[in-house]
């Protein structure tokens, strides 16, 4: 009995210092996160966004300025009292860098991405990589990885890579990549082997936009976001509180796989009727050229601007398809805001402002007014932003 008693006693003993552990990282990551997302933030702010004690606070902002990412700057703040000047606080922005890789149709985008969210270096590689074998662009992205981290040598601890790519990612596998013509790879073991780094992962590209977006761009200000990209596909991400909702095996979003036509357009993935069959760039222009083989999307839109009444009819189908995805977001996960982004909408001006002109087509006029929609705050590194902070948050988290 004796022994018992104490062996219970060391196993409590040793649960009550694991929870403390556990309690103190997740604190640490909590004044982490309202520091980035503030730019620059007092200690009282800090305070009451964490609903923390301003001597926590102080202890936690002790061992992050230890660890080198974060630092005290001078400036005016209210709440300090008159005549004091209270010292805010901000990331240490290029202490820790990381590589981000985007994935797509037409080729791969590697770039140095820093705490802030910024694209410091950046080499772009046009190649349509659903024409090549999985291998082939597995060795690519390797070479690329390898070149821009020969040039930068500020890189100053073991480089954390991450990775966008079209498709359902679970596990580090590309399950399914209807863009890439891609079924169950796993690029992650030969990347490692090619490139001596350990430590490299893979996202979904749209939910690696929506964990940019959250941070740094249009959803910032936001508690819960839904990202809708468009662009060689069509793909949707949702952000509460903070917090990348994944669903079962990372399939949450698969909006453009939603049929809206049955009987309808085939679709990549062997389906017919797909949202993207109809909203996709390729899909687009697949109609476009049935009446000018070697139209562009440039010339679409200066058909339907000119008033050509082909044009016309496709761009309003185009902007009713639109709608309706919006309206199939805004019903299903009640945002505070969706937000656009993708090729067609980064590329193309003139079609994002007819779909922030015309998006309310198919949507309830009460759920109209309970959402904002937006267009991206980032030009065309949103995805590579995205996938370079993953990397940062794998960093962050074997330190913090």
């Amino acid at each position: 009995m004796i022994s018992n008693g104490e062996k219970g006693e060391s196993m409590a003993n040793t649960s009550g210092k694991l929870d403390k552990f556990i309690m103190k990282r997740l604190n640490q990551r909590l004044v982490f996160s309202i520091i980035l997302r503030g730019g620059s933030v007092s200690r009282q702010q800090i305070a009451a966004q964490s609903r923390m004690s301003q001597m926590s606070v102080g202890r936690i902002i002790e061992e992050l300025e230890k660890l080198g990412i974060v630092a005290e700057e001078n400036g005016d703040e209210p709440d300090a009292g008159p005549g004091r000047r209270a010292k805010r606080l901000r990331v240490s922005s290029n202490v820790f860098l990381c590589v981000g890789v985007e994935m797509h149709r037409d080729g791969i985008n590697v770039g140095i991405i820093n705490l802030h969210g910024r694209v410091l270096r950046q080499i772009q590689h046009r190649k349509d990589l659903s024409a090549c074998p999985p291998g082939e662009v597995i060795t690519l992205i390797g070479t690329l990885i390898g070149r821009i981290l020969s040039e930068n040598a500020d890189l100053s601890v073991e480089p954390f890579v991450g990775i966008a790519c079209p498709g359902l990612i679970a596990d580090g596998v590309i399950r399914f990549s209807s863009q890439l013509k891609w079924k169950n790879v796993e690029i992650l073991p030969a990347l490692q082997k090619q490139t001596g780094i350990r430590n490299i992962f893979i996202e979904n590209e749209v939910k690696a936009r929506a964990v940019a977006e959250d941070l740094f761009g249009a959803g910032r200000d936001y508690e819960r976001s839904i990202v809708l990209s468009i662009g060689s596909g069509v793909g949707s991400a949702a952000v509460f509180c903070h917090e990348l909702y994944r669903g079962k095996l990372n399939m949450a979003g698969e909006i453009g796989h939603i049929c809206v036509s049955p009987g309808g357009n085939m679709c990549e993935c062997g389906r017919r009727g797909c949202l993207q069959t109809y909203i996709a760039d390729w899909a687009i222009l697949r109609e476009a050229r049935t009446v000018r083989e070697d139209i562009t999307m440039q010339g679409l839109l200066e058909a339907n601007a000119n008033g050509e009444p082909w044009a016309i009819n496709l761009m309003n189908r185009v902007l009713e398809y639109v709608s309706i995805a919006i309206s199939i977001l805004a019903n299903t996960y009640a945002p505070d805001v969706i937000i656009l982004c993708g090729r067609l909408i980064e590329e193309y001006s003139t079609l994002r402002d007819l779909i922030l002109k015309n998006y309310k087509r198919e949507i309830s006029d009460y759920v109209l007014s309970s959402f904002d929609l937006k267009a991206s705050d980032f030009d065309s590194d949103g995805t590579l932003v995205g996938a370079g902070t993953l990397a940062a948050y794998r960093l962050l988290d074997e330190i913090l």
